[in-house]
């Protein structure tokens, strides 16, 4: 019997993006309109809706599940999603997750779970990490871009499938091979009971492979993106995908075409007794059977088939059609060359797909082909599915920069991150921000988006020079405080440490000359071998490498400055330090570095505010974190100084407040670290009762939330130190901006503290 519609599961108003069956009677789906989903059976052929989880805050895309233990009798569902963040459920609980396990900085778009408990995630991070009791005990690094599936081959063997196209396996958490085979993104993988696994992707490929990662055979026939696969112990395979169907492979030759009538058929799973179900982009989870037993009514399938025959079909989907071409309808009187065989006739200007079923030797309308433009499609960039992916001219001459934007993100993190990771000046925050936000609404409405500029509103962006200050050209103030962002779902917890990268490396070289002139008759000016060690570094810095590198030499100048140098005069030093450590193991290598310099700035404004920048940028690599966790009792001595806190200048005490902030994002992952996190949450209460500027206020609570949101013991010693009473006297009883108030931050801490 071939596979015939069984249910219709209805209640996502979001395209469905992943699937399991834990058992006959359960199913659990996940959707982008951020919710998890229970459905229980009712009948041979119905389901009802049993439970709703509403814990994650943006696109829920991925989804696995744990059996029943004596812990939990239930089992466990577990979820991951674009908020970052992986939770853990009781099927029989959905008013909050029993666990979040927080580490991954992108959206976790796969998830795995063996019958141990044991977690696979794979990530847009790039990484895919391995969880044990809830604590991440690996994180597999290699892949260049987003990890797009993840299985567990055997005991502590994973394999991972990247947008790099390769796929890796991994033993003990280090990577054993490398395979590759496909010619675009890898999106999935299912294991292959008796044989080893299969993978699918962007090339349209599924593949299969032996348990040592040889090629076994390819599976030729769909005529798009291969999303989700899924298996059956009798050796048949699943595979979904953007051309609207689930195709089933037996012995290597497909046997069925499920058309479905939605664009993309996202995910696809197995339940224990064969049926098989599918999630898609039109909101419908649906079970198909060839059990006679579980078949939809007549009725049901009827108005199936008519759903299907009134689709269109993406012509990408079917290849290059020339309309005149065609035949006619008189075309269907001969029969099929074989089963699934689609055909096209023109029908007057209408282009029809019909498909041949051996079963019935009929042919069935399909859908109409209609062009690809207009169909809301995803656009890839580095390997990531966007909404929006737009181009900004930043020259003449310089080829166009990719914005990649999903109308579900805050434009302004976007914008952020698009100015940091091109190194371009954070004081055109607003105006990307406003770009995206203009032109992503115009496009989802239809409109055509602007080509403009997003900075001046011209044809071409171009940045223009940092301001200048009384100190010269030189601003070593800098121009990395963001300016006031729009408030956004959840706030808390913020995973990623917020470096100070900007930097007028011309100006600064300046500054540095005119200051050693003046030293000219003094025995601290630089001598000529260091102005040639000078003249190194900053095309070092002109020109940094991808990956951080040992150079003692420039750390050696640049203390021979600060040591030697009347303190009003060396903050350059200073701040070349401070770009240095972001490209170069040799700060973070320099004992005692931190400490010396805090104590030596402890009374100049600007040294220690370059000082609290230099220690946010530690936190920017491994080493630099842990040299900076070693010596957080020494930083927090300095921060927590009632004096620094009483100065009026705002850009120390951002900068003193970012340094709060990126611990805080290291203590998220370290739940060790109790006593430290309750020291911590004293002193951010005690500097949020007076402080009143509102940029510094808000890293200040993030910080104090990522505590909260982290450690139960930081959340017990927040009701000792009257935090909620604080909040409310201290921040919301003010006027305030959006991200802090009733909308944002601080009443996030107040829910956390509930």
């Amino acid at each position: 019997m071939s596979w015939k519609l069984s249910a219709i599961l209805t209640g996502h108003k979001g395209d469905v993006k992943a699937v399991i069956a834990p058992t006959d009677s359960m199913v659990v789906s996940v959707s982008r309109d951020k919710s998890v989903r229970t459905w229980r059976r009712q009948s041979n052929n119905a389901f009802s809706e049993d439970k709703v989880f509403l814990g994650h805050t943006n696109y829920v895309n991925s989804v696995a599940f744990i059996g029943a233990s004596e812990a939990n009798p239930h089992g466990l569902i577990i979820t991951g999603g674009s908020d970052k963040l992986i939770n853990v459920w009781d099927p029989e609980n959905a008013s909050e997750p029993v666990y979040t396990l927080v580490g991954h900085t992108d959206n976790v778009c796969s998830l795995y779970a063996d019958t141990d408990g044991h977690i696979v995630s794979g990530s847009w991070d790039k990484t895919a990490k391995i969880w044990r009791n809830w604590q991440c005990v690996h994180t597999l690094q290699g892949h260049t871009q987003a990890i797009w599936g993840v299985i567990e081959l055997e005991h502590e063997v994973v394999v991972t499938a990247s947008a790099d196209k390769t796929i890796a396996m991994w033993k003990n958490g280090k990577k054993i091979k490398t395979i590759t085979g496909h010619e675009d993104c890898v999106r999935s993988l299912a294991l292959l009971p008796g044989i080893g696994f299969v993978s699918c992707g962007n090339d349209g490929a599924v593949i299969v492979w032996s348990n040592d990662g040889n090629p076994v055979q390819a599976l030729d026939g769909h005529t798009s993106f291969v999303y989700s696969l899924a298996t059956l112990p009798t050796g048949e395979i699943f595979s979904s995908g953007e051309d609207r169907t689930v195709r089933v492979w037996e012995h290597g030759v497909c046997t069925q075409t499920i058309i479905h009538p939605c664009v993309s058929v996202w995910c696809v799973a197995a339940l224990p007794n064969g049926d098989i179900v599918s999630g898609g982009s039109d909101g419908f989870v649906r079970v198909f059977t060839r059990n006679k037993e579980r078949v939809a009514s007549a009725e049901i399938l009827k108005a199936y088939d008519e759903e299907n025959a009134a689709a269109s079909i993406p012509s990408n989907q079917v290849g290059d059609i020339k309309k005149d071409d065609l035949p006619g309808p008189e075309a269907l009187q001969q029969p099929g060359r074989k089963d699934q065989d689609v055909k096209m006739v023109r029908v007057g200007d209408t282009v029809e797909a019909h498909q041949w079923s051996n079963a019935e030797q009929s042919w069935s309308k399909i859908g109409e082909v209609v062009d690809a433009v207009g169909q809301n499609r995803k656009q890839l960039y580095g390997g990531v599915e966007y909404d929006h992916v737009f181009d900004i001219d930043v020259g003449e001459g310089l080829p166009a920069l990719k914005l990649p934007f999903n109308v579900t993100e805050n434009p302004y993190t976007a914008a952020q991150a698009f100015l940091t990771k091109h190194d371009l000046p954070l004081e055109y925050l607003d105006q990307v921000a406003n770009f995206i936000t203009k032109n992503a609404r115009a496009v989802s409405q239809g409109e055509t988006a602007a080509a403009g500029d997003p900075l001046t509103g011209g044809s071409r962006y171009t940045p223009a020079q940092s301001v200048s200050s009384s100190l010269g050209s030189y601003n070593p103030w800098g121009n990395d405080a963001p300016k006031a962002q729009p408030a956004v779902k959840r706030l808390i917890p913020q995973l990623t440490n917020v470096p100070f990268k900007d930097a007028n490396l011309s100006a600064i070289h300046k500054k540095i000359l005119q200051l050693n002139t003046e030293l000219a008759s003094s025995s601290a000016a630089l001598s000529s071998a260091d102005l040639q060690q000078l003249e190194s570094l900053f095309k070092f810095l002109g020109a940094p490498p991808k990956q951080p590198t040992a150079q003692p030499q420039y750390v050696s100048l640049l203390l021979k400055i600060f040591n030697t140098w009347p303190e009003a005069s060396r903050f350059p030093a200073i701040d070349l330090l401070r770009l240095l450590t972001l490209y170069s193991t040799s700060p973070a290598e320099t004992p005692d570095l931190l400490k010396t310099l805090l104590t030596a700035s402890r009374t100049h404004e600007t040294s220690l505010m370059l000082v609290a920048r230099l220690i946010v940028n530690f936190c920017e690599t491994d080493l630099g974190r842990e040299v900076a966790m070693n010596e957080i009792s020494t930083v927090l001595e300095f921060m927590e100084d009632d004096a620094v806190w009483q100065s009026t200048n705002k850009n120390l005490k951002i900068a003193l407040a970012t340094v709060y902030m990126s611990y805080s994002t290291i203590l998220l992952k370290r739940h060790d670290d109790d006593a430290l996190a309750i020291q911590y949450v004293g002193v951010l209460t005690k500097i949020l009762e007076k402080e009143r500027e509102q940029q510094v206020q808000y890293r200040l609570l993030v910080a104090l939330g990522n505590l909260i949101f982290a450690h139960e013991s930081a959340k017990e010693s927040a009701a000792i130190f009257g935090v909620k009473g604080v909040l409310q006297s201290a921040v919301l009883s003010r006027p305030t901006s959006e991200r802090i108030s009733t909308a944002g931050v601080a009443n996030e801490i107040v829910k956390l503290l509930q």
